[in-house]
């Protein structure tokens, strides 16, 4: 599958190689290509804007269901940048899609084109859905009103002419679509991978003390990340029993409260945890003892884009 994918980024790149120009790109708008493509890759995720949405106080319909993106680099033709991503979207089948920027230095702009990757290994171009890309203070903001749009953001359902901007910080990637005055929104924040080792009691239950036993389930390289990420733990008793750690760092979009790093450990698949633990938000190492299970997770940076 990964040869097929380079194939299909060659295809593409030969189709979306940077624009020909009339002069050489100003040297801001070189320094800016660099920040928004070294900014584009690593994994993200809306766990935060779907889970507090209601209390935000906002309407249900424009937010985009739960989903998470993984974006690699790929190779490029010169002066380009591209990029691999892998969505995966609650409901729906995982879709990858091909990124190409490239410098327009006579319309001074950033150029942002797609496609999609096929099994024979040729790109797809996602037509008339071109990104203009440009700083706007802290961050960067692209736009499209193409209508080939749609077959990739089919969310916005009203009438009218379709509009979709992309929003990107070092910690932000907003996606909002809008036709018709109705918008469709997806809220993506970074996410750390952290890995952990965990330790679980065999034939305790939860409040169990513990106490006289050391029977030990031990497991190390356990990763998930800090944006919703679950890791799922099977024991090896007759009877197994599932465990899952959920990861949120949690910065609240309304009210005062102080952002914290949280971990919280499921029996089965409850939803409702049955203990948490918390530290100051952006932590780099959290844990949890509950004698008959342990868990430490630390930020691993160097599996960012690993699997999961």
């Amino acid at each position: 599958m990964r040869l097929l994918w380079t194939a299909a980024l060659i295809v593409l790149n030969a189709c979306f190689s940077a624009p020909a120009s009339v002069s050489e790109p100003p040297g801001y708008l070189e320094k800016d290509f660099a920040e928004l493509t070294g900014l584009f890759a690593g994994r993200w995720d809306n766990d935060r804007h779907v889970f507090f949405a209601e209390d935000a106080g906002l309407a249900a319909e424009s937010v985009a269901p739960r989903q998470h993106i993984r974006i690699l680099p790929a190779d490029a033709a010169d002066g380009a940048a591209s990029f691999l991503a892998e969505r995966s979207v609650e409901g729906e089948p995982d879709r990858r899609l091909i990124h190409t920027f490239a410098i327009n230095a006579e319309g001074e702009t950033i150029e942002h084109r797609m496609a999609v990757p096929t099994e024979d290994g040729v790109a797809r171009p996602v037509e008339d859905c071109v990104f203009d890309w440009r700083r706007i203070g802290a961050q960067f903001v692209g736009r499209s009103f193409g209508e080939g749009c749609a077959a990739v953001f089919p969310r916005a359902q009203g009438d009218g002419p379709l509009a979709v901007s992309l929003t990107l910080s070092e910690t932000e990637f907003w996606v909002a679509s809008n036709r018709g005055g109705l918008t469709n929104e997806a809220r993506f924040r970074r996410a750390r991978v952290f890995e952990c080792w965990t330790s679980i009691l065999r034939g305790a239950a939860h409040g169990d003390s513990g106490e006289g036993s050391n029977d030990w389930q031990f497991q190390t390289g356990v990763a998930l990340h800090d944006q919703g990420g679950v890791a799922t733990l099977v024991t090896d008793e007759a009877e197994p029993r599932t465990i899952r750690l959920k990861l949120r760092d949690v910065d609240w979009p309304y009210g005062t409260n102080r952002p914290s790093l949280v971990l919280y450990v499921h029996e089965g698949g409850t939803e409702r945890a049955v203990s948490y633990a918390w530290a100051e938000g952006g932590a780099e190492r959290i844990g949890i003892n509950l004698r008959w299970i342990q868990a430490s997770c630390t930020h691993a940076p160097d599996r960012a884009l690993g699997d999961l």
